[in-house]
């Protein structure tokens, strides 16, 4: 009556919540060890019920039974799986993520701390019982989640501990297997040492063998691949296993059956991808990604590389950016950055893409031209036209013949090809064009073309471009004119046409001489350099254009060797008087230190979110980096360059713990005096209470002061730490600059050698036989490639057609051994009999399980009516 009345006008919350703890205690003394087991399993199955409101009390006042049932009483699954459902309850949170779950986060540190704890999860594992084996997987997965360091150290230093966990993955029940991907996409996340021990258990393999009985939408898959991801990313040595065990040959594989799917499948002549589908294989692309990033290991990229040209990856991916196989555009935007990166400094690679072209019976576009059209189509999504962007630039990266054509494609020709034409026109359309982000592809792209070729740099003074209305200028004049035009609205316009003209520059002392013959073009830079010119624009893009222009200037100081060194001269002296040396080197040290720069120094790839965000480009950044200190030195000759951003924090770290040391110093010696005077004053009998007063004032200061200097000892270690970080990194930064300027001088070599070898006849001839001999290789690897495929599915019809050849006899036997008995025409028209005679029977039997299950109601009201109490499991039975 009272629980009636309680739950009809509600109680206080205060008495609620004390007669809820009290009920907790109660069901909390039921799991004493002396208690019966069935009075035990109730009490568990209670707490369970009670274990999402009352998340706090039901763990902390139960928490000893709960580790003692675990790891004393592992075999009793009655036992085990509530109590895993209770820990699991309590730890999951209801309306908040796992990182802002305090009590979840602190209750699961207090659990990792129990002794044996993980030891009982991984023996609790190994049980065979269904819902035992979910229920701890469930377990491992949160506590991951609130505490993901911890329990990776606990999974290491437990002994075959990954391999327990690998073997679920060979379970038959999908929840199990399935929840066993989930926790291993949480236990992989950022530890090298796990993901080592995964991969060497055969991970990958299982991984892929899940994923082959999923369907193309199944979100396992998605789980799957991100788990394949974790293992991958950034982790050297688990990509070259990844490679080795020929396992690019199943991602491959994977991709083909996403984006051409065999004729008996569902998703064969599907238009429209679902959702889920479109995220799995964006996941494949980045896995592609994750192997061949430009932030791997140089040669493992490369290799991964020619493995996924040999496997048809290459292929598969340019036939999805030439439109040959309709996809949403997220999946075209990761198409294109990932053929950019599978490209990237690979010649052989880069060749294959530029020769795929998309043949129609009315259109034949090349690959590099279908990117060149997505580029300059300004009502395109800017997402996919930045990645196509990144794509050529993937293209022209370290690829002498693709730079070439890119060049000789703008330049006059007797005998122009089709798509040289066109692919020219393309380029000429994005530099005159109004719209500020072509002019800036377009003046990358040429960039590009320029970098470590100067032979190209004077080939590009013959190019002549025409305008409407004036008449054929060279391609300098008119970038020239096009970066005095715009104003301060057309900021990006200015940083492309900037940047292309400092890479034209270096290294080009013709073009310099071309270049500076203008005075307006000297006149323009040097106003805008003297801060004359900006109009509308923030403190840090005013820095950014001021940087590249000295930058410009820069490089025309220290590559211009005009024939009369007096030229030189003068042109030095007008700096000095209309801008001043000082001021150049102060715009140019700041160029590095813009956002602008950091934003673009990051990757290859651009990460701009919208148009207007592109200023600078990666590659261009680079050579900032590397003529920097060079061209401060110009105009600082008897100085040193205004220190980086490194130096700037390392002098002060040095300066931070000068003054700690010299305050622990003092501290130490003042904290010796006070010793002393304690000492002495503590021989000598009290005189009076001032003195008492005064020693203890003393030895609180004392403290005071051994508090102090050990936080300024710490904070001195602190420093001292991040200071030969910082010099660990400036050495490493040395080492890779020499390292590259080693190769940027093998380079120089190479090319020296090319341009001394053309005017032989007989070199030329050579070249072209090497060429034509690469051209056989690379067509006796595909036609090996295509052999072994052949061979492969000639066995594998060859087994097919045994089987059906098999078939057909069993069949003919049956029907044999059926035609023989003569019974089975005779007993056919007794059949509906038969049937009829079973469904009557089958009825009765339901009758007779209806009258049985009233009398047992009956009875069991009975007993309730006499005062028994009438259990679940009595119910059941």
């Amino acid at each position: 009556m009272a629980f009636s009345l309680r739950g009809f006008f509600g109680p206080s919350g205060e008495v609620e919540r004390e007669r809820d703890d009290e009920v907790v205690e109660k069901l909390v003394l039921r799991l004493e060890s002396n208690s019966s087991f069935e009075d035990r399993r109730d009490a568990l199955k209670a707490l369970r019920a009670m274990a999402k409101n009352y998340r706090v009390t039901v763990a902390t006042h139960g928490l000893h039974y709960y580790i003692s049932i675990l790891t004393n009483e592992t075999d009793v699954k009655d036992l085990v799986g509530p109590t895993l459902e209770i820990l699991s309850e309590c730890l999951n949170p209801e309306d908040e993520s796992f990182e802002n779950d305090d009590f979840g986060n602190q209750y699961t540190l207090t659990l990792l701390h129990q002794n044996n704890f993980i030891t009982a999860l991984f023996n609790i594992l190994e049980a065979p019982d269904f819902l035992v084996r979910r229920n701890v997987v469930q377990l491992m997965t949160i506590l991951v989640r609130h505490s993901h360091r911890e329990v990776q150290d606990a999974v290491i230093n437990q002994p075959a501990a990954v391999s327990r966990i690998v073997d679920l993955l060979h379970d038959s029940r999908e929840v199990i297997r399935n929840n066993t991907v989930l926790f291993l996409t949480e236990l992989a996340r950022g530890d090298s040492s796990i993901q080592k021990l995964l991969a060497y258990e055969n991970t990958f393999q299982l991984i892929f063998d899940i994923i082959d009985q999923e369907t193309a939408d199944s979100i396992v898959v998605e789980d799957c691949l991100f788990v394949v991801l974790n293992l991958l990313k950034k982790n050297s040595s688990n990509q070259e296993f990844f490679r080795e065990a020929n396992l690019i040959q199943r991602l491959t594989e994977l991709a083909r059956m996403f984006l051409c799917p065999p004729e008996d499948s569902v998703d064969h002549g599907a238009t429209e991808w679902p959702e889920q589908k479109t995220s799995n294989f964006i996941f494949i692309l980045e896995i592609v990604r994750s192997l061949v990033s430009p932030e791997n290991i140089h040669s493992g990229v490369h290799s991964c590389q020619n493995a996924f040209m040999q496997c048809g990856m290459v292929d598969l991916l340019s036939r999805v950016l030439l439109s040959d196989l309709g996809v949403s555009i997220e999946v075209l935007i990761e198409c294109n950055v990932a053929v950019a990166e599978l490209i990237r400094g690979n010649y052989s690679n880069q060749d294959f893409f530029a020769n795929s072209s998309l043949n129609d019976d009315e259109i034949h576009r090349s690959a590099l031209l279908v990117l060149l059209m997505s580029m300059t189509a300004d009502k395109l999504n800017f997402h996919v036209r930045a990645s196509a962007f990144y794509c050529f630039t993937s293209f022209l990266h370290d690829n002498l013949k693709g730079k070439t054509k890119t060049v000789e494609s703008l330049l006059p020709s007797d005998h122009p090809q089709p798509d040289d034409y066109t692919f020219g026109e393309h380029i000429c359309r994005a530099i005159l064009s109004p719209e500020s982000v072509q002019v800036w592809f377009g003046a990358c792209i040429l960039m590009h073309c320029l970098i470590d070729a100067e032979d190209l740099k004077i080939q590009l003074l013959r190019v002549r471009l025409s305008t409407p209305g004036q008449e054929p200028a060279s391609l300098l004049k008119h970038i020239s004119r096009q970066l005095m035009a715009p104003g301060s609205r057309k900021l990006q316009i200015r940083c492309g046409l900037l940047m292309f003209l400092a890479g034209w520059l270096h290294k080009c002392s013709s073009a310099i001489d071309t270049f500076l013959s203008v005075d307006d073009n000297v006149l323009f830079l040097t106003t805008e350099m003297a801060g004359q010119g900006f109009y509308d624009i923030s403190e840090s893009e005013q820095q950014l254009i001021q940087g590249l222009i000295a930058f410009v200037l820069a490089i025309c100081v220290n590559g211009w060797e005009p024939e009369n060194p007096e030229k030189k001269n003068a042109f030095i002296q007008l700096l000095e008087r209309r801008v001043g040396k000082e001021r150049i080197a102060e715009a140019l040290d700041g160029l590095s230190r813009s956002e602008f720069y950091i934003q673009a120094a990051q990757r290859p790839q651009p990460l701009s979110k919208n148009p207007q965000d592109l200023k600078l480009e990666y590659q261009f950044t680079k050579m900032v980096k590397s003529l920097e200190s060079t061209l401060i030195k110009v105009f600082r000759p008897n100085g040193a360059a205004i220190p980086s951003a490194s130096e700037a924090v390392v002098a002060s770290y040095k300066k931070l713990i000068k003054q700690q040391d010299e305050q622990i110093a003092a501290l130490t010696q003042e904290l010796k005096n006070l010793k002393a005077d304690d000492s002495n004053s503590g021989n000598q009998p009290p005189l009076t209470n001032g003195v008492s007063v005064e020693t203890e004032d003393n030895s609180q200061l004392i403290e005071k002061l051994q508090q102090e200097l050990a936080a300024q000892t710490k904070r001195a270690n602190e420093l001292a730490d991040a200071y030969v970080w910082v010099e660990n990194a400036k050495t490493l930064n040395t080492q890779w600059q020499n390292e590259v300027e080693t190769l940027r001088g093998w380079l120089k070599q190479w090319q020296e050698f090319n341009i001394q070898q053309v005017p032989e006849p007989h070199n030329a001839y050579c070249q072209q036989l090497l060429y034509e001999n690469r051209s056989m290789e690379a067509q006796l690897n595909q036609g090996w490639a295509t052999f072994e495929k052949l061979t492969a599915d000639h066995a594998a019809a060859v087994k097919n057609i045994e089987y059906y050849k098999s078939y057909a006899t069993e069949l003919q036997q049956q029907l044999a051994s059926y035609q023989q008995k003569p019974n089975v025409r005779e007993e056919a028209p007794k059949a509906p009999d038969n049937y009829q005679q079973l469904s009557k029977e089958h009825e009765d039997l339901l009758v007779l399980l209806a009258e049985q299950d009233a009398k047992l109601n009956s009875y069991k009201k009975r007993l309730r009516a006499l005062g028994e109490t009438v259990s679940d499991d009595e119910t059941e039975a």
